[in-house]
């Protein structure tokens, strides 16, 4: 954890707000990014961000300090986005918002953005099929490409996040892209 980081954790633990506010304000939007990702559409994703970040400053006190508070965070927002889930039953389904230009991304295989009209209903397509792969993975492949692909996290984040060790987050990580590639690429002309 990065030093102001740990001051912060430290003034909002002795009751400064602003510390809160200020530490809350760093994450709120990979917790936005999670929820956003892991919710089905017409969900409240800001309801949930906001749960998430009440629940995080109840359980301050309980955060170790050993591993970084974006993970600590996130998993609480994973947890809760479970619990919502689980208690409605629903299937997560989001539109993905994929940069087909970076060649790290498992994505890329979707065809660049071009003016082309036929080029862009391919691409229209690609991105349906892509969502409803994504929709389809195993939950924690889902949980774990979403921490990745969408929040940014580390390996060691998303595992904190899951409650699993880095070489479950790889393997989870490979099988998700290896299927959503697949499928993806055998769709396209």
């Amino acid at each position: 954890m990065r030093d102001d980081e740990s001051e912060l954790v430290e003034r909002a633990r002795g009751g400064d707000r602003e510390a809160a506010a200020a530490l809350l304000e760093r994450h709120e939007l990979a917790v936005w990014r999670v929820c956003r990702h892991l919710l089905p559409p017409g969900e409240d994703v800001e309801a949930a961000v906001q749960e998430t970040l009440t629940r995080a400053l109840a359980k301050l006190r309980h955060y170790s300090g050993s591993g970084s508070f974006g993970g600590w965070l996130t998993a609480i927002a994973v947890n809760y986005c479970r619990d919502r889930l689980r208690r409605r039953r629903l299937v997560p389904f989001r539109p993905l918002e994929v940069d087909a230009e970076d060649e790290s991304n498992p994505l890329a295989v979707l065809p660049a953005p071009e003016p082309d009209p036929e080029r862009a209903a391919m691409g229209r397509q690609a991105m349906a099929r892509v969502h409803a792969e994504v929709a389809r993975l195993p939950r924690r492949q889902r949980e774990a490409f979403v921490l990745r692909f969408f929040a940014g996290l580390e390996l060691a984040s998303i595992a904190a996040a899951l409650g699993v060790d880095v070489g479950s987050v790889k393997t989870h990580l490979h099988r998700a892209v290896r299927r959503v590639r697949e499928r993806v690429q055998e769709a396209m002309p």
